[in-house]
């Protein structure tokens, strides 16, 4: 074997498609059925689908998608009514942004922020893939041009305090889903305090230098998809997206579950 074909092959088994765990996804529509959960949002004891977030009747209908009315690129909220779907707006048209697009599944209020929270701090990692099949669904058709799914990383010792990465739980199934690769691009060389603590002035700050991209030759020339769970003032995924740029990554797309209002 060559080195060109000796380096294929350590790409291809690198980027191998992630397979889904069905046994555990029937054992958990089992559970489903034989015992009564807790909605995550009310405790309401409830029997429900594997797929309902976690969420009871009363409170999945209560979830709020993020708005259709946003810019193309960026996904703020805008505004005016009755513009083109293509509209940007002016600070993305100002000065392009590291993310070509930031697409959100639902509005960061009751009673998606419980399925966050369960996810991120009470370790039900099921909620990770109930969310990726979910965002699958809903934005399949904006992903086709994505060729590599890459999570938002954690410091290693947040890491190991938490005992996993509440954006890979979520990029891991939804990678399945879309039937992409996905690999741990991304390194978190910096230990910073978390973004939801510092005003919004401190937070770019904050991330300067946080990330680095491991082995670019993996990533370079991609459309990458970059997931996170959620997105405030998108400090986050843009420092991440200009990371992986300048390492040599086509274009990034992000994806979050959710989007603080």
């Amino acid at each position: 074997m060559n080195h060109d074909d000796e380096a294929h092959a350590v790409t291809s088994t690198l980027y191998a498609p992630p397979t889904e765990n069905v046994t555990r996804r029937l054992l958990r529509r089992v559970l489903d059925v034989v015992l009564p959960a807790a909605c995550v949002a009310c405790n309401k004891l409830v029997r429900e689908p594997a797929d309902s977030l976690g969420l009871c009747d009363d409170c999945r209908g209560h979830l709020v998608r993020w708005p259709s009315r946003c810019c193309a690129t960026c996904g703020k909220t805008l505004d005016a009514s009755h513009l083109p779907a293509s509209y940007r707006c002016g600070e993305c048209r100002r000065q392009e942004p590291p993310c070509a697009v930031v697409l959100s599944g639902w509005s960061y209020q009751p009673p998606i922020d419980a399925v966050l929270t369960g996810l991120k701090f009470r370790r039900l990692e099921y909620l990770g893939g109930q969310l990726a099949r979910e965002l699958a669904r809903l934005f399949r058709d904006r992903l086709t041009d994505c060729d590599l799914v890459v999570p938002v990383p954690l410091h290693w010792r947040r890491y190991l305090s938490r005992g996993y990465n509440q954006a890979a739980a979520i990029a891991t199934p939804l990678a399945a889903e879309l039937d992409l690769p996905t690999a741990s691009v991304l390194r978190r060389r910096l230990s910073t305090p978390a973004q939801s603590q510092l005003r919004r002035v401190e937070r770019t700050g904050n991330l300067k230098g946080a990330f680095s991209v491991k082995r670019p030759s993996l990533c370079a020339g991609r459309h990458v998809l970059l997931i996170d769970d959620i997105v405030t003032t998108g400090t986050t995924v843009n420092t991440a997206a200009r990371c992986l740029l300048n390492a040599g990554v086509a274009s990034v797309t992000t994806l979050t579950a959710a989007r603080t209002p």
